[in-house]
């Protein structure tokens, strides 16, 4: 009988393997099917991937990941749908860090297992954002399918609840995204690897703000500039604006009415070229 509890007993160690984490809190779809494109970037879908703008339908070499997220509900937060997608002999991953240097991340991890047929599996680890140690978490994913070919990866799953904020008090839906890949040698999983770590992102707002080359524009109106002034170019000066002598004005800068310009433009001024008449004039009544 005790032989029989240690054969059971290793028997369910060899289950729950890699990393001897149990499965009861990852529920899986009937539905095997994964198709991941960049078809909704930036409409219905928030995208973080590496290279830039890849797509993962047709390069093997993209790192991929893009989140949909469900109506929040406070506290909750809200339900998180990932698609993830990428090349590696071992696993890839997606983390949510509500601050990438300090604190824990969560990895939501698609890998195969090279040993067994390349078989696929999932698990969730914390990983420790100081020293990088991932430790095995029951953290609770819904509707998880993937396939593997060769060493490309794919997977798509749902995240219940996902929500930034420890005290749970207020829903909180803005992370970073992290996204990397590691190893797996048939019992244990390597440490992660990130190639690519956003910026704080609302991950309910499918459009990552860019930041547009900035544009110069005289502050004010009635402003005087001062001497000696380079104005640069695509510049719309305003109302009102004295110039000064010795302004450079560079082509594609549109001036206003009510702008006075300054003198040493290069033409010759009206009361100079009446001074040069006059003495012209007076040097001829002397010679008569």
């Amino acid at each position: 009988m005790e032989g029989g509890l240690i054969v059971l007993a290793a028997a369910l160690l060899l289950f729950l393997s890699p990393d001897v984490q149990g499965t009861a809190h990852l529920s899986f779809s009937n539905n095997t099917q994964v198709n991941i494109t960049r078809d909704g970037c930036g409409v219905s879908k928030l995208c973080v991937q590496t290279p830039n703008n890849c797509d993962p339908s047709g390069n093997s070499s993209c790192l991929f990941v893009s989140t949909v997220s469900s109506v929040s509900v406070p506290p909750n937060g809200v339900d998180l749908s990932i698609e993830l997608s990428g090349e590696s002999a071992g696993y890839i991953a997606v983390g949510l860090t509500a601050n990438a240097s300090e604190g824990t991340s969560m990895l939501f991890i698609c890998a195969q297992n090279s040993s067994d047929n390349g078989t696929f599996f999932f698990r969730t680890m914390q990983m420790n954002n100081t020293d990088k140690m991932l430790t095995p978490t029951e953290r609770r994913v819904k509707e998880i399918r993937g396939m593997v070919n060769g060493n490309m990866i794919k997977c798509e799953f749902t995240v219940p609840n996902v929500n930034a904020s420890n005290t749970r008090s207020s829903e909180d839906t803005i992370f970073s995204v992290l996204l990397g890949k590691g190893s797996f040698d048939g019992s244990a999983l390597g440490a992660f690897n990130l190639l690519i770590g956003s910026n704080p992102l609302d991950l309910t707002k499918p459009n990552i703000p860019t930041t547009a080359a900035p544009t110069t524009t005289a502050p004010i109106n009635n402003t005087t500039m001062p001497n000696n002034t380079t104005i640069p170019s695509n510049t719309t000066m305003p109302s009102n604006t004295t110039m000064p002598s010795n302004t450079t004005m560079p082509s594609n800068t549109t001036m206003p009415s009510n702008t006075t310009m300054p003198n040493n433009s290069g033409a010759l001024q009206p009361h100079a070229v009446l001074l040069l008449l006059s003495v012209l004039t007076l040097s001829v009544l002397l010679r008569v």
